[in-house]
């Protein structure tokens, strides 16, 4: 009796990156084979206090029962591969990339004790054997050097995952999207494609980077004093064109910004970056160099406070101070929820007697993410059977199921599955399939601690609430309260809360205690939860608050 093949069902489940920005990471899966493309980070919101990035929580990979092959990156950019550090230690998993991006790989895992396993993924059309998967890497166009989307072949039909991408016409390296692979690709049979939603609401196509050098050296050559310019650290397209631009005027450059700095080096060894050494000076010996021919290419366009940029505008950085006639050019956009650090930023450079200049008044940045006819493009050429929109916020993910209709993709053919809900493919459709946990780890601003959600509460309570610790002493022996209660505040007092309240807490408190059994004051433990509920609901009562309760009872 011959045996009957079973159709092979394969499967797709984000961990990241889909349902919001950032932390992006994807596992696909042919039956029970699997390969992880990217591993991401993210950054915190407005409430959670203390926390310097979130990371993929891949606590639920291990219940899934799948055999993972390795990890296949798209490129450098931080939402891409800033969660390696934390997560393949944890793996072990080999790790396939192209060269700048594994030099950036590379710099990141050199922070920590773990040696990864690491390979060159040519871009040539070669395909790539990745355990039981063959992946080819497409040469796309974004804001960082080398990036490429992945295509996954299966039996069924390939699976193409785009990573970030654009469609620059003049790039400029002169390595520009491979439209004919991905034309190929289609004419063979594209059955998944899962494609970037970023830019999904914005129409017509993602302008040239080229287009930014002009407008660049016109600000630069109209100023009298020294320049700073901002852009984010791994766009070296940017800062080649903020060079080219420098010296063109006359200027000399400098690089302030580890991040910056580290990968102007990287990009430098690896021949890809084009910097006179008698032109480039070190930001520690630029005190000599007259304003009018000092260029600074700093960190911190988002205002994060310990950035380059935030430092020099507030006086901070040693022997760099800003003046009447500097100009600060923003060569970047804001990426939503920093807009108020970027305000309070633009105030420091202000009060200092220089002036801004950002890309909502000259055409100073361009976005690495195609737009809506370059994402009808890439449906057009792959012309796939099944469509997947990832990488943005819900809202991203609709208006690009809705370009993908409206692109000849059929409705059904269409799926909208966030972090968490994993997807099915087989011969017979596309559908939801079972969901799973996933969520963020938070790293708090120590570096390499991991928090759990707890720590995260607490800090959020600490914030909205503040917080009481209350000090009781009683005799060891009689097991009476000796003298008032103390309550010492943080964050509780206000104009309608005052010292004197809270003395009448005490005295309430007092009270209570004196009122419970000798049995429940001589356990250390029981008097200390009775002294840390009473406060807790007396704030609730009176003030309308639940401040956080620390208790310490003293026994002389």
């Amino acid at each position: 009796m011959s045996k009957v093949e079973v159709s092979p069902v394969i499967r797709c489940f984000p961990f990241g990156g889909v349902g919001e920005f950032g932390k992006n990471m994807m596992v696909y899966a042919v039956d029970d084979e699997a390969i992880i493309v990217d591993i991401g980070l993210g950054f915190p919101d407005a409430g959670q206090h203390g926390i310097n990035i979130t990371i993929p929580d891949i606590s639920a990979l291990n219940e899934l029962g799948l055999k993972i092959h390795g990890i296949v990156l798209t490129h450098g950019h931080e939402d891409h591969i800033g969660g390696l550090p934390f997560i393949l230690p944890k793996l072990k998993l080999p790790v396939w990339g192209t060269p700048i991006t594994l030099a950036l790989v590379k710099h990141k895992m050199a922070e920590t004790s773990y040696k990864p396993e690491l390979h060159d993924l040519p871009e040539d059309g070669t395909l790539t054997q990745v355990g039981s998967f063959q992946v080819e890497a497409i040469p796309v166009t974004h804001s960082i050097m080398d990036a490429v989307s992945i295509a996954i072949h299966t039996p069924l039909g390939a699976i193409i995952h785009t990573g970030d991408f654009k469609f620059d016409p003049s790039p400029l390296d002169g390595r520009s999207t491979a439209l004919h692979r991905f034309a190929k690709l289609g004419d063979e049979g594209v059955l998944l494609l899962c494609s970037d939603s970023t830019n999904s609401p914005r129409s017509g196509t993602s302008p040239s980077e080229a287009s930014v050098g002009a407008p660049l050296k016109q600000a630069i050559s109209q100023c009298s004093g020294k320049v700073i310019v901002s852009t984010f650290s791994s766009n070296m397209f940017r800062i080649q064109q903020i060079v080219d631009a420098a010296l063109a005027c006359g200027r000399k450059v400098a690089f302030a910004g580890r991040s910056l700095e580290k990968n102007v080096e990287i990009t430098r060894l690896l021949g890809r970056l084009s910097l006179p050494d008698n032109k480039i000076v070190n930001i520690k010996k630029t005190e000599g160099i007259p304003d009018s021919e000092l260029l600074i290419v700093a960190t911190g366009s988002q205002g994060e406070w310990r950035a380059a940029l935030s430092r020099i505008a507030q006086d901070h950085f040693p022997k760099l101070h800003l003046g009447v006639g500097d100009l600060v050019i923003f060569s970047s956009s804001s990426i939503p929820g920093n807009e108020r650090l970027i305000a309070g930023l633009f105030n420091h450079i202000y009060r200092r007697g220089a002036r801004v200049l950002h890309a909502g008044q000259a055409h100073l940045h361009v976005s690495g993410h195609a737009q809506a006819h370059e994402l009808k493009t890439m449906i057009q050429l792959t012309r796939p059977k099944y469509m997947y929109p990832v990488h943005g916020e819900y809202r991203n993910l609709v208006e690009h199921q809705h370009l993908a209709v409206n692109t000849n993709v059929a409705y059904e053919n269409t799926i909208i599955a966030e972090n968490g809900h994993s997807v099915e493919v087989t011969e017979s459709g596309i559908k939801h399939g079972a969901q799973f946990h996933s969520g963020a780890v938070f790293v708090d601003d120590s570096g390499r601690d991991e928090l759990d959600y707890a720590v995260l509460k607490d800090r959020r309570s600490l914030a909205d609430e503040g917080i009481i610790t209350a000090v009781v002493l009683i005799d060891q022996h009689s097991g009476q309260v000796l003298g008032e209660p103390e309550l010492l505040t943080r964050g509780v007092l206000n104009d309608e809360v005052s010292e004197e309240t809270f003395e009448q807490a005490a005295a309430s408190l007092r009270v209570h205690l004196e009122g419970l059994s000798q049995e429940i004051l001589a356990d250390m433990d029981a008097a200390k939860e009775e002294v840390r509920l009473f406060v807790r609901r007396w704030c609730k009562k009176r003030l309308g608050r639940r401040p956080m309760v620390l208790t310490t009872i003293l026994e002389v």
